[in-house]
């Protein structure tokens, strides 16, 4: 069969991850199937297979695109950190704008909780973002507490799990 003249391969490949974002998240890795993700988005089972392969890989790519839309949380903190504004008022916003950015990336959010509740153990990437997350905040705070950012990562890491959490359910 021919491609179709007006295809967009971008397009197609984006539909396809959603798709399959959304099924992992609400499923989990084995109770989705390839053809399940193929359904969703529109495309034959060998379209998805042409574009990532095995369903691993598949998996792979909808972790990693869940981490990039992620990391944006990152600049959202630090902006909000920036501010002059008393510790409560700042430790307040800073948990806001946590919880809105987890609402408004729900899928993504629900998928990494599923993930790391299914391996026992954040997959690197996310390590990575999390320990930089949690690196801006720490050291925002620790020199308003004039204490050491490594005092502060038990304590904002909890804060994290528990606004993912909540962030995540319905």
């Amino acid at each position: 069969m021919a491609r179709p003249v007006n295809a967009d391969a971008d397009a197609t490949r984006q539909r396809m991850l959603g798709a399959a974002v959304q099924l992992f998240a609400e499923r989990g890795l084995g109770s989705t199937s390839v053809r399940d993700v193929a359904g969703a988005a529109g495309v034959s089972l060998a379209m998805v297979h042409h574009y990532f392969g095995s369903k691993d890989e598949l998996y792979d790519a909808c972790i990693d695109a869940t981490y990039v839309e992620l990391s944006a949380m990152k600049g959202a903190l630090a902006l909000e950190l920036a501010s002059a504004a008393p510790l409560a008022e700042l430790f307040a916003r800073a948990v806001v704008t946590s919880f809105r950015f987890a609402r408004e990336h729900r899928t993504a959010v629900r998928l990494l909780v599923r993930a790391a509740v299914s391996s026992g153990e954040l997959h690197p990437r996310g390590r990575k973002l999390l320990l930089e997350a949690l690196d801006v905040v720490s050291t925002a705070v620790g020199v308003r507490l004039e204490r050491p950012s490594s005092e502060l990562r038990l304590p904002l890491q909890s804060v994290v799990f528990l606004v993912a959490r909540y962030a995540a359910q319905d």
